[in-house]
């Protein structure tokens, strides 16, 4: 899993993946940004500790799984799904979108966080209209851990169906 953005979502969303089992690279066009990601982090390994009886060891092999870089090409390269969590800015997605479409694998799998913004409005640039679709995650995703799966005309059933089964495997409850 790559996520794009380590901002409050793309941080919590690369945290419960790890804690769930995935290797993860997070993504952010900035060090300091990525900086204060691994801060955050440091605030949900106590956080599931407290609140999900997390192990010490939970919270080491979490750690272990995650990665984090300022090189989009080396960020999805080995990514099975990528996760754009960017600032809602209709052309910041664009662009992010148009880059990445260059870099990422055939097989790869792309879905955004977009809380305001439509799978349709950006599907066109993707590259992969037909693997792209909407998985939307709300704050403090291991206590509000719903997750919602929406699709554009262009998105393929199957991409759907791999998308809600990563929701699940993360402890998510799908909801399309």
């Amino acid at each position: 899993l790559t996520v794009l953005g380590a901002g409050v979502l793309g941080g919590q969303i690369a945290w419960q993946s790890a804690f769930r089992g995935k290797t993860v690279v997070v993504y952010d066009l900035h060090e300091a940004g990525l900086q204060h990601c691994r801060t955050a982090q440091e605030t949900y390994s106590h956080i599931y500790q407290q609140e999900m009886n997390a192990t010490a060891g939970q919270i080491d092999e979490t750690r272990a799984r995650i990665s984090f870089t300022t090189d989009l090409a080396a960020s999805v390269a080995d990514a099975d799904l990528v996760i754009e969590a960017v600032p809602e800015i209709p052309e910041v997605k664009i662009e992010v979108y148009s880059e990445l479409a260059q870099y990422l694998p055939e097989h790869t799998l792309l879905a955004t966080n977009s809380s305001t913004l439509l799978p349709s409005q950006f599907a066109q640039y993707t590259g992969r209209p037909e693997k792209y679709c909407a998985l939307h995650f709300a704050n403090l995703i291991w206590k509000l851990n719903l997750a919602e799966v929406m699709a554009h005309p262009g998105t393929a059933d199957d991409t759907l169906v791999a998308i809600t089964g990563f929701a699940i495997e993360i402890g998510m409850v799908p909801i399309p």
